[in-house]
């Protein structure tokens, strides 16, 4: 059962993500629907902060949404400001690694590798791999080793946020909203990678790629909202 303060946050962001697609496809592009999205996440962010949080694992969760709010500043909020004439996208990046972080060092609780563990592991490493080696030949200079490193830590988080249905550390609910909120993020992450550094999906606007990441990104970010307004491990 959620509670009252769960079911408020899903009535209010899950409308607005429907909502966002909608624009999206509706307005391709437009600074509105990015405005839109950004102040989206800077409220999720800013009612995580002012929840009381009962658990340790609930601070260093809520903690990953200040990275959040800053790395989102930097690959899409800035792209809305005309008189930036430069890529800040290397800095969006470095907020979301530090972000998972956080993110790892709550969901580690009770670590164990069992054969759930490394059945779990196989369809991360194997997606994350299969993406990598596609987008290999069009990652210039630094970003080849960037994206290494960044993708394995997402692969890692999102690991190990599967794994808390597990390790029995959280309650069974909790670690569900965890290990989905988890993918989520992984299936977001796959998608703003290949409108990055995509050759096609680079250079032109693709709206079903842009309603994939939104609709990953705002709904998982949400879950572990709800995963810091829990009462209970």
């Amino acid at each position: 059962m959620l509670s009252n303060s769960q079911r408020i946050l899903l009535s209010i962001y899950i409308p607005f993500t429907i909502l966002i697609l909608l624009f999206d496809r509706a307005f391709p592009n437009s600074e509105i629907v990015q405005y839109t999205r950004y102040v989206l996440m800077v409220s999720l962010a800013l009612s995580t902060a002012v929840v009381k949080k009962r658990k340790p694992e609930q601070k260093i969760m809520s903690l990953s949404f200040l990275f959040l709010v800053i790395a989102d500043f930097f690959l899409v909020f800035s792209t809305t400001i005309d008189s930036l004439n430069m890529d800040l996208s290397m800095f969006g990046i470095l907020g979301f690694m530090l972000a998972y972080v956080c993110l790892i060092l709550a969901y580690q609780r009770n670590f164990k590798l069992g054969k759930e563990e490394l059945l779990a592991a196989v369809p991360v490493v194997g997606i994350f791999s299969a993406v990598y080696l596609d987008l290999f030949p069009h990652l210039e200079g630094i970003m080849a080793p960037m994206a290494l490193v960044f993708g394995s830590m997402l692969s890692y988080m999102t690991w190990t946020a599967i794994c808390t249905v597990f390790r029995g550390y959280f309650s069974q609910k909790t670690s569900y909203l965890i290990a989905i909120s988890g993918i989520l993020m992984y299936i977001c992450d796959i998608g703003v990678a290949y409108s990055l550094f995509h050759p096609y999906y680079s250079s032109v606007y693709v709206t079903w790629l842009k309603n994939i990441v939104w609709a990953a990104y705002i709904p998982g970010w949400t879950l572990l909202a709800l995963v810091i307004n829990e009462d209970s491990k």
